[in-house]
């Protein structure tokens, strides 16, 4: 398939037909990532699909952080989601409607589906779970700064977030230097026959993600680290 941008289907398309093909029966199912050097890495759907024994250290670590009230931002399938209502009031956020479906369709209880910066609620939750390196989605500085925001309205006085991302600087990744920030890529979703429309990925590094986080109302906790640069991290408000 030829990577373009001259097709006008949403960024996340694909990520949400991959999920749906998989929960249909193609357990071979892959979303392909066009990557900004004309790479293309390809990601097994059933890495959301995966139950509790199947999660990563970091996963583990960071759901046994959650407490009270929890809204799973980029819930996917609702892996983490389906764990957490266990003992908490979840709320399993995601922008893909066939996710949401999905979710559904496994027993997650409160799935929506909305852009989390246009997320609107009377509830203020204690804790906002972003995995999977889910803030990628703020895609630049910018965009972190405006997600931070947002996760201060839709918290108590109390509430934190929990999320993942890399120090690029510390892995294999080759460092993207045509950018404000050398954790900034521009990738593009397939599955099958549908192209997404390109979209912006963030992986910031601790340091900056504190500085950031602070003057956002947040104060950094950096909780694990691995040595290829991946890490855990808890913002409180300050």
């Amino acid at each position: 398939m030829q990577k373009t941008n001259q097709l006008p289907n949403p960024a996340w398309l694909p990520h949400g037909l991959a999920l749906k093909a998989y929960s249909e029966g193609n357990k071979k199912a892959a979303i392909a990532i066009h990557m900004d050097d004309d790479t293309v890495t390809y990601m097994p759907v059933e890495i959301y699909f995966r139950t509790e024994s199947g999660f990563p250290e970091i996963e583990k670590i960071a759901l046994k952080l959650c407490k009270g009230s929890v809204l799973d931002v980029g819930a996917g399938a609702g892996a983490h989601s389906l764990v957490l209502q266990k003992k908490h009031q979840v709320v399993a956020l995601d922008i893909s409607n066939d996710g949401v479906e999905i979710m559904k369709e496994l027993g997650v209880k409160q799935p929506v589906c909305d852009d989390f910066l246009k997320y609107l609620s009377d509830q203020k939750f204690d804790t906002l779970l972003f995995l999977m390196n889910g803030i990628g989605v703020a895609g630049d500085l910018k965009g972190l700064e405006n997600y931070l925001h947002q996760a201060h309205l839709l918290t108590n006085k109390s509430g934190q977030i929990i999320l993942d991302s890399s120090d690029l600087r510390n892995g294999e990744t080759e460092l993207n230097f045509s950018t404000e920030y050398f954790g900034i890529f521009d990738y593009q979703l397939s599955f099958e026959d549908t192209l997404g429309s390109s979209y912006k990925w963030l992986y910031v590094d601790q340091e900056l993600l504190a500085e950031i986080a602070l003057s956002c109302g947040w104060n950094t906790e950096i909780i694990y680290e691995q040595e290829d640069g991946s890490y855990l991290a808890r913002l409180v408000k300050s």
